[in-house]
């Protein structure tokens, strides 16, 4: 074991050699004292006779011969220079197997979770809104920050014959549509145009949900041709069955061919949906594909000089699709026959009805609300 200051040759370093040496010579100093005093003594002792060298030395004489040795312990302490913890040299050497116990850290507590608020909390925190699913059960999910809420104030809406207006200082600034299609049966737009129907929005086409094959709404040409002379503003939609990126961009160029004779003021609407009581090409689908499939429809058409808008209700918006990748992006056209919506974010277009009897429209059918007028756009 190597002590402090030793080389690692083995030998001592020269500052303990000094030290040893010093020490060594105080005590060779400290031993010559005593010898010299006690010399002293002795030959006091032979002068002054037996009887004398037997007596005891008078308080005076201790005195006197301590007041001596302290002059002389301090002409050594000065001459050597030394200090008293000097002569502690044998606390350098400690055991270098001494170990030395530290204290363990104290562990912060674990943090607790917050419990999981209750369905009725959700319900008024305003962070949360429910869904409900194909099957019936519902569920609440959490209301994304990055995505813009809806600042309509409902209370400025009026309905008059089921027909819903939007009121901003007095003046009405909402547009009034109804939905058209083959199902529709035989449509007056004159007439529709007449009780106060600013705009249409007509099917297009579809691809089949079994077949897979585009196909164009038998009545679309004579729809959208009676409402174009009826001085009716129109829009069109899609039924889509895309099941691939390929598809959708497929669909969006067969609707911009079939627009080719015609202008539109109002969008080009995206309408993928399940069939009810039946199994549908977009079954096999994830929320991911579906919001790839969507986004490709809508982008070509906007690339083909037209405005999209994306359709559907509160579940399908929310939860069939990714809505941080798709509603911040591209405007809404919500279906939801409640009759406040609580779906959270901004829509532009509502579906506010269905199975309504419409004059001017031989089977049933909806009004759209549109909160922003597509003619300035």
């Amino acid at each position: 074991m190597r002590l402090p200051g030793e080389t690692e040759e083995g030998g001592m370093g020269t500052p303990v050699i000094y030290m040893i040496v010093a020490v060594s010579a105080f005590v060779l100093i400290i031993l010559a004292v005593v010898f010299i005093s006690n010399g002293s003594n002795d030959r006091s002792g032979n002068q002054g006779g037996a009887a004398r060298a037997s007596a005891e030395p008078t308080p005076e004489e201790e005195q006197v011969e301590f007041a001596k040795g302290q002059e002389d312990i301090e002409s050594l302490y000065k001459e050597h220079k030394l200090r008293a913890e000097d002569l502690d040299f044998w606390n350098m050497y400690q055991d270098d197997d001494e170990v030395i116990v530290e204290a363990a850290p104290t562990e912060s507590p674990m943090p607790t979770e917050a419990p999981e608020p209750t369905d009725e909390e959700k319900a008024k925190d305003g962070m949360h809104t429910r869904v409900t699913y194909r099957d019936g059960t519902e569920e609440w999910i959490e209301i994304s920050e990055d995505i813009p809420l809806y600042t309509y104030d409902l209370t400025n809406i009026k309905i008059t014959n089921d027909q819903m207006s939007y009121w901003v200082e007095g003046e009405k600034t909402s547009k009034l549509g109804v939905d058209i299609s083959k199902s529709s049966g035989e449509v007056d737009f004159e007439a529709l145009r007449d009780n106060g129907v600013d705009f249409v929005m007509i099917r297009l086409g579809s691809r089949g949900y079994e077949t897979g094959l585009l196909s164009l709404d038998e009545k679309f040409v004579l729809n959208i041709t009676q409402a174009q002379n009826a001085g009716l503003e129109v829009g069109v939609t899609f039924f889509s069955q895309a099941v691939t990126v390929e598809e959708a961009v497929e669909e969006a160029e067969y609707v911009a061919s079939n627009l080719i004779p015609y202008q539109i003021t109002y969008p080009v609407a995206f309408d993928m949906e399940y069939i009810a009581n039946d199994k549908a090409r977009i079954e096999i689908l994830d929320e991911d594909q579906k919001t790839q499939i969507a986004e490709a429809f809508l982008k070509t058409v906007e690339s083909e000089g037209y405005r999209s808008i994306l359709y559907g209700n509160k579940t399908w918006l929310l939860t069939e699709i990714i809505p941080d990748k798709i509603l911040a992006e591209y405007d809404v056209w919500l279906s939801d026959q409640s009759p406040v919506p609580d779906y959270p974010y901004q829509f532009k277009m509502w579906k506010y009805t269905s199975g309504l009897n419409i004059s001017g429209v031989e089977n049933e059918t909806a009004y759209i609300i549109s909160f922003v007028d597509y003619t300035r756009k």
